[in-house]
């Protein structure tokens, strides 16, 4: 294949699936823990891609709280906790490299309490 070739479509390793689900974010600048919300745009096993009104800055340790849209056996609303680091922020959207995941049983108290700090403990591990 000669430089002049052209590549066409996604090369990323992994598939991204366009998902959009509500989240809250958590992240610490300067000493001082930042919190806010958003929507999924896509995500993929090592990423995910999120946009948000005031994202947190590139390069920052996040923990994203995503509300998953199906319930364990029908009957326990799940989130989906991701930790991972600020790869890239654009006008479309902000990009976490995906470190650790994990699945949580929840209520709908815990996701909004989670985010905005009032739960007695940060969301930050």
């Amino acid at each position: 294949m000669g430089r002049s070739d052209v590549i066409h479509g996604d090369r990323r390793g992994e598939r991204r699936y366009d998902y959009e689900m509500e989240l809250q974010f958590s992240y610490m600048l300067d000493g001082v823990q930042h919190f806010g919300s958003g929507l999924t745009a896509d995500l993929s096993r090592g990423a995910v891609r999120f946009v948000a009104d005031d994202p947190p800055p590139e390069g920052s340790e996040v923990e994203l709280r995503i509300a998953w849209p199906y319930l364990l056996q029908n009957v326990c609303p799940l989130e989906l906790i991701v930790r991972g680091k600020t790869k890239a922020v654009s006008e479309r959207g902000t990009v976490l490299t995906i470190a650790r995941y994990e699945f949580r049983t929840c209520g709908q108290r815990s996701f909004v309490s989670a985010a905005t700090g009032t739960s007695g403990g940060g969301i930050l591990a």
